[in-house]
């Protein structure tokens, strides 16, 4: 994602995901305040608001005021408090359409700080979701007014169609007919993005592979609760979730003949979680494990949630440059 949006205040700049912060370090007049303002691009496509984090140094903090405003016509306000230990989170609604967010930073009155936010317009996505058993990655997107999802199951002579979906999405399917296949390749040339919870599916391993490059997978390992398996990289500030930490993996998909380079997340086993691919100009995500219970735990789901908003980014966002 190589676009940056320039904003008005001078030193602060709004980066695409290659960055994925507005950042400015300012001292409010007068005193020993530091304030730091961030935004993920990510959250640019999570819900109807811009999450906003300031961090600040202030013994004071209760005489500084946050207003806000959009083009759109909201508006609000909000106090920093004593005890909110130097870190506020705001999330303030904006316009799906070109928006731009207006914040002013005041203490005792005295203006110390303004920023100017230019806000891309957001296209809606049509999300197609194919999954034989309940689907959970629906739940993950079900409050996000910008994925429309729909779920289908697999027949074995059902003749597919994929023409009005934007985004795919594969999560229980173990048996691929060849109608399915021809589909998802269909998809794979139109250059939209996919993602896929890994089974170990009951066709032959390596006419999926040479269909779809699916992964070969060797075995499955991990067995109870009682031993889980943790993201051995490091979480990058793009990502929304906080919760890296409590991500669990109880069970994956052990995968054997991977390329290094298509290796995007890996486990504390070193194993390939998630392996990333393009296949004829289409991202495709496979993730070695899957959203149930057995498989890992709900913090985990924050994760997927994570690596979905960044594979569908440049969907969403409508560059009008």
């Amino acid at each position: 994602m190589k676009k940056k949006y320039f904003l008005i205040l001078p030193a602060l700049y709004f980066f695409s995901c290659a960055d994925n912060s507005i950042q400015n370090n300012k001292k409010i007049k007068g005193s020993e305040i530091n304030i730091n303002f961030s935004v993920n691009d990510l959250s640019l496509i999570s819900s109807d608001s811009l999450l906003i984090n300031f961090n600040f140094v202030n013994p004071d903090s209760s005489s500084i005021k946050a207003s806000w405003y959009t083009k759109s016509d909201l508006s609000g306000e909000f106090n920093f408090k004593i005890d909110s230990l130097n870190n506020i989170y705001k999330s303030i609604p904006v316009s799906q359409e070109v928006d731009s967010l207006f914040i002013k930073l005041s203490q005792n009155d005295i203006v110390t700080n303004y920023f100017d936010i230019n806000i891309p317009r957001r296209q809606e996505k049509n999300v197609l979701i194919i999954s034989d058993e309940k689907s959970i990655f629906k739940e993950l997107i079900e409050n996000n007014r910008l994925f429309n999802s729909e779920i289908i199951k697999t027949e074995k002579f059902k003749k597919y169609n994929f023409n009005n979906s934007d985004i795919l999405i594969i999560e229980n399917v173990n048996d691929f007919s060849n109608n399915l296949i021809s589909e998802i390749q269909k998809f794979m040339l139109l250059q939209k993005p996919i993602l896929v919870m890994m089974s170990n599916p009951s066709n032959d391993k390596l006419f999926l592979s040479q269909t779809l490059d699916y992964p070969d997978v060797k075995a499955t390992r991990g067995t109870s609760k009682n031993q889980f398996f943790s993201l051995k990289n490091e979480y990058s500030e793009k990502y929304l979730s906080t919760n890296k930490d409590e991500f669990q993996i109880y069970r994956f998909f052990e995968i054997k003949n991977f390329n290094h380079e298509e290796v995007f997340f890996t486990i504390s086993t070193n194993d390939p979680l998630v392996i990333k691919k393009n296949i004829f100009g289409s991202d495709i995500l496979f993730i070695a494990t899957q959203l149930d219970s057995v498989w890992s735990n709900e913090f985990f789901n924050e994760f997927v949630y994570d690596i979905f908003l960044e594979l569908v980014y440049d969907q969403v966002i409508v560059n009008e440059s």
